[in-house]
């Protein structure tokens, strides 16, 4: 870190410890002390050369624990490395009783001696302060998160209780270190010296460093919010209160920290709560149990009474989940700070009737605390992040899955947080908000000037015609002058950038044509005008020349020699923009032709010349048609960013897998390549060399249920990133039609697609969401039931009514193969359903 730390991070450390209370943490730290210290004292470092695999490894049950179950869960505390599967303790039993391990070992009697040995190094190397060589242990690699834990668990004073990779860089990042290609070990250890060499944190312990770390600069993108109910009708909550924690049921289950995986939980929970051997029950309730486990502090409770009184929101402590044996119900508990200031009533939240622990949307949290509270949480789905990931990657993804995933929801959604900076700009996921503040901000970033209408720079001599004069007349006929040759190419709705000569010499104007040129009429009757603006502080003939871009441009090189000029769609774009930035008022008449967010949907008759370029016909000024080359979309995108590098854009393809990609690419499919961006090739129509530059991404939607993606053109599969979305139940959670519990209907529908169609042809929870909310009435479902599900499930089995019978039970008469009077009253056919599915929300 430098000696000198910069002002803003100086005042913003100073205003963090102002809100930070240390004797507040200070009972945190010493519970994390002692348990480190448990650990220690059961797995000393000189068990470690001897030691067996079943002391080590995660899946096993035994006496007090095994290393890496105390390390994932009981020390928790001390520092979390949750997260990631079990692969990342390398060896581990998996839920089928058979041990897994790196595949490079032919046994786990092998792969454990290789583990253990790198433990062994690892720890000898700490004792002797090399940490340098620590990431670089053969047999750890991989496990950076298990490599750092196990040795602050060893080496307090030498490290921060920080596991993550992501974690240390961002904390390096905020302190103004480059953490550029630093492992985690070795980040960690720059961190704390860091750290140490500001005088404000001199005194605190390592442990109080990371928990003053996430109050300071939290590098999660979300925090998580629930809702709680502690008890049937709140029953427990004074006793919760009291005691800062929430409690629920499931007792007979026990204590979830004795799980070494969420797969031997749920086995655990199947054999006692059955429900009835429905599973879609069993993983939606054990899923509302094991949510204790995976809280971690920072995240948000809201604890209710029914479905429409909030009691408290709280936050999640360190003390995080513990069993209590001594409750005689209830006792699953975890830590939470009470703030009962936001007690209130609201609208009724249906799906908060069957559910114990659920999801609570941002808008609902906002609408509960008044957007109080220093970090709003506002949720960036996973999928995001993977977008972002794989088009740094690659450049270019497709969002692919059944119909009914948000496939088109979702990419829109991503674009918009992408070029609002992503996830290196936290304020970024506040578009996400609410929907009405999406769509605005994507109407403006994706609303650009009609490409039909050129773009033209005009010149007049105030000593003969101020442009002052068109806006107290109105309208004006502006005479034929140099360069003639532009004139029959002006068009009525074309821009005019109004400019005027010595002395001025400045752009002072912007106007519209509205009649064409005729070149039948008197030369002093060329065109017609109309004003559109007055332009403040223009851009000055100096200016013009001196400019990058401008410079090639038509008035640039005729030196504002003559009175009409064509500009370019890119020049065109930047000399509006830079009007834009100087006289904010021309924003909404000084829309570029390309905006930042490009939207296409590809289809059977989708060309290349409608993508890159091609001839197309064009009305000339005596009303003929005409073939004349004409820019695509994508490459008037390509054009616009080039000149604009400092920014994304983002071309959406809707459908892609409908179009004829190789055609539509032609030679692009090269170009678009991450390691080929800026290269360029000689288009064949134009004769102009093009690139594709690194700051245009391309982000398509694919439907599955119209073609797998295995049966995609080879050379658009090895280009693009795929990233695949489901059928997620959860985002039905809690929402009911009648006594049908629609997460529950869902998984179990799909469970009987899979069996018989295949996975790539699930239903999808967007059917049953309007304007992203679920439905919450019989009567919508059996709508949607009737017009929109049984249609495609029709579709999917062949019409064989049989088959339509096996899935969805009473509502088919397979006989006389129809639909049975059940479905004609609407509670009637979601208690078929539910009672076929399994799915009754009151079980």
């Amino acid at each position: 870190m430098n000696n000198m730390l910069e002002n803003a991070i100086v005042d913003s450390l100073k205003s963090a410890l102002q809100t930070w209370s240390r004797p507040d943490v200070s009972k945190g730290a010493q519970e994390a002390e002692a348990l480190r210290a448990e650990f220690v004292a059961r797995f000393p470092l000189t068990s470690w050369p001897n030691m067996s695999v079943d002391s080590y490894a995660l899946g096993l049950t035994t006496d007090g624990g095994t290393v890496c179950w105390w390390l994932e869960f009981k020390t928790r505390p001390v520092a979390s490395m949750s997260g990631g599967s079990s692969s990342k303790h390398l060896v581990f039993k998996g839920s089928g009783g058979d041990w897994r391990y790196p595949k490079q070992y032919s046994n786990v009697d092998e792969a454990w001696s290789a583990v253990r040995s790198g433990f062994v190094q690892l720890f000898d190397l700490a004792a002797q302060g090399n940490f340098d060589e620590a990431d670089s242990i053969t047999a750890l690699v991989g496990a950076a998160a298990l490599r750092t834990k196990a040795l602050y668990m060893y080496f307090p004073d030498d490290l921060v209780p920080v596991c993550s990779k992501g974690h240390l860089h961002h904390f390096l990042r905020t302190l103004g270190e480059d953490p550029s290609d630093l492992p985690t070990i070795r980040a960690n250890r720059r961190l704390l010296a860091a750290l140490r060499a500001i005088p404000e944190l001199a005194a605190l312990s390592t442990q109080e460093l990371g928990f003053f770390l996430y109050h300071w600069a939290d590098p999660r993108s979300t925090v998580r919010v629930v809702k709680i109910a502690p008890g049937e009708r709140a029953s427990e909550w004074s006793d919760c209160l009291a005691n800062c924690y929430v409690c629920v049921g499931w007792d007979d289950v026990g204590d979830l920290s004795q799980f070494p995986t969420k797969e031997a939980f749920r086995e655990a929970f199947r054999e006692k709560y059955p429900y009835n051997g429905h599973e879609s029950q069993v993983s939606r309730k054990s899923n509302e149990l094991w949510t204790l486990m995976e809280l971690e502090p920072g995240d948000k409770v809201i604890a209710n009474r029914g479905v429409s009184e909030v009691l408290a929101v709280g936050t999640v402590n360190e003390v995080g989940y513990v069993w209590r044996p001594e409750r005689q119900q209830y006792r699953h508990t975890l830590g939470v700070d009470w703030d009962t200031s936001f007690a209130c009533t609201i609208e009724p939240a249906r799906g908060w009737a069957t559910t114990t622990v659920s999801k609570v949307p941002a808008a609902l949290f906002k609408a509960i605390t008044g957007g109080a509270g220093s970090k709003t949480p506002i949720d960036v789905p996973r999928v995001f992040l993977d977008i972002e990931e794989a088009l740094e990657r690659r450049g270019q993804v497709v969002v692919y899955g059944p119909p009914g995933t948000g496939k088109t929801y979702t990419a829109r959604r991503a674009s918009v947080w992408l070029l609002e900076g992503g996830s290196a700009e936290p304020s970024a996921a506040d578009v996400l908000e609410a929907d009405d503040r999406f769509e605005v901000r994507e109407r403006q970033l994706s609303a650009g000037r009609a490409q039909s209408n050129q773009l033209w720079f005009m010149v007049a001599n105030p000593s003969h015609w101020p442009w002052s004069n068109l806006f107290s007349d109105t309208t004006v006929d502006y005479g034929l002058g140099r360069l003639k040759r532009n004139y029959p190419n002006v068009r009525a709705g074309d821009l005019v950038i109004g400019y005027e000569s010595t002395p001025t010499k400045r752009v002072v104007a912007l106007a519209r044509v509205t009649s064409e040129y005729d070149p039948d009429a008197p030369p002093e009757l060329a065109l017609t005008l109309e004003p559109v603006a007055r332009v403040n502080d223009g851009i000055t003939y100096e200016e013009l020349q001196a400019d990058p871009i401008l410079a090639l441009s038509e008035p640039a090189r005729f030196r504002c020699q003559g009175t009409l000029f064509a500009l370019t769609a890119v020049e065109g774009d930047r000399l509006l923009s830079l009007l834009a930035e100087r006289d904010p008022s021309l924003t909404t008449v000084a829309a570029p032709s390309v905006q930042q967010l490009t939207r296409v949907t590809f289809h059977p008759s989708y060309t290349y010349e409608d993508f890159v370029e091609g001839f197309r016909p064009a009305q000339t000024g005596n009303g003929a048609l005409e073939l004349t080359l004409t820019d695509g979309i994508f490459k008037r995108v390509c054009e616009a960013a080039a000149a604009d590098k400092d920014r994304r854009y983002v071309v959406l393809i809707d459908e892609i897998n409908r179009g004829n990609i190789p055609k539509i690419f032609g030679e692009l499919i090269t170009l678009i390549e991450s390691d080929k961006r800026g290269l360029t090739v000689r288009l064949p129509q134009s004769g102009q060399e093009f690139a594709v530059p690194s700051n245009v991404h391309l982000i398509g939607t694919m439907n599955t249920a119209d073609r797998s993606i295995h049966l995609l053109d080879t050379a658009l599969r090895r280009r693009f990133s795929f990233i695949e979305l489901l059928p997620d139940s959860d985002l039905l959670e809690g929402a009911t039609a009648g006594v049908l519990a629609l997460d529950v209907f869902l998984d179990a529908l799909n469970a009987k697609i899979r069996e018989r169609v295949g996975r790539e042809k699930q239903v999808g929870h967007a059917m049953f969401l309007r304007k992203g909310i679920p439905i919450d009435s019989a009567e919508a479902f059996a709508a949607i039931f009737r017009f929109e599900l049984l249609p495609l499930l029709q579709e999917y089995l062949y019409e064989d009514y049989k088959e339509l019978e096996w899935l969805l039970g009473g509502v088919i008469d397979a006989e006389s193969e129809r639909v049975s009077q059940l479905a004609d009253d609407p509670e009637t056919l979601c208690a078929e359903l539910a009672n076929h599915l399994g799915a009754n929300a009151t079980a």
